[in-house]
């Protein structure tokens, strides 16, 4: 016999809000590299005026900052993808739970007739049994290192 509890009550997510969420990261992420032309151009009309070792440090810095907002725009868009996945796999434990609710609700309103058949005969009408289900595994890239001053 498959196992139907949970399927009383419907799965907390809210789909609008996990749909705002990711749009507001892939949105961030956008604003973030958006910067990194305008920043990048602003920083070289400003480096013509530099020489010695504060022009090199603000090079290198500028390097450190252009390359921390590419990770990060490049962060924001994978947890958009992960809200994303895990929306989708909300959505599909949702229609689970409806379909075996149906199921449920079908075995109730059998007549006794029915009953005596499938006692006999056997059930004609098996629950639905859901595929099984693999939990999302989100893996981050380790953080990159660079030296700061």
């Amino acid at each position: 016999m498959v196992d139907l509890r949970g399927i009383s009550e419907d799965v907390p997510y809210d789909r609008e809000a996990a749909d705002r969420l990711a749009g507001q990261l892939r949105a961030a992420a956008d604003a973030c590299d958006g910067q990194i032309p305008r920043r990048t151009t602003i920083a070289s009309h400003a480096a013509q005026e530099w020489r010695g070792v504060y022009a090199r440090q603000f090079g290198t810095r500028m390097d450190i900052c252009t390359g921390d907002a590419r990770r990060l725009a490049t962060a924001m868009r994978q947890a958009a993808q992960q809200v994303d996945e895990l929306s989708r796999l909300a959505a599909e434990e949702q229609s689970r739970r409806e379909k075996a609710r149906a199921w449920q609700q079908q075995q109730e309103d059998e007549g006794v007739l029915d009953k005596i058949g499938d006692f006999f005969f056997g059930e004609d009408d098996l629950p639905p049994i859901p595929d099984p289900v693999t939990p999302p595994r989100f893996t981050s890239p380790a953080p990159a290192t660079a030296a700061r001053e």
